[in-house]
């Protein structure tokens, strides 16, 4: 199968374990739980965060099962205001 890259732009707390934005390669056919699967394998000190995050693609957020139909990724981590 063919692979191809996403790039992720990450937010919040995630940014101590990726930075401001990082990118991988996933398997064509790849669902966004891949991609954060992916992302447990390259960090998994980062895993219990990744678990709670939501993917926006164009502003919107996805399914994790949905298909990967996207470049760019917007990965949101969970997050508390006061």
């Amino acid at each position: 199968m063919d692979k191809k890259t996403i790039k992720i732009v990450c937010f919040a707390g995630l940014r101590k374990y990726f930075g401001s934005e990082t990118a991988i390669q996933v398997e064509s056919g790849a669902t966004y739980s891949n991609v954060i699967n992916e992302l447990k394998a390259l960090k998994p000190e980062a895993a219990e965060v990744l678990s709670s995050c939501r993917i926006a693609v164009n502003e919107n957020f996805v399914k994790l099962t949905d298909a990967l139909n996207a470049e760019t990724l917007f990965l949101i981590p969970p997050s508390s205001g006061g």
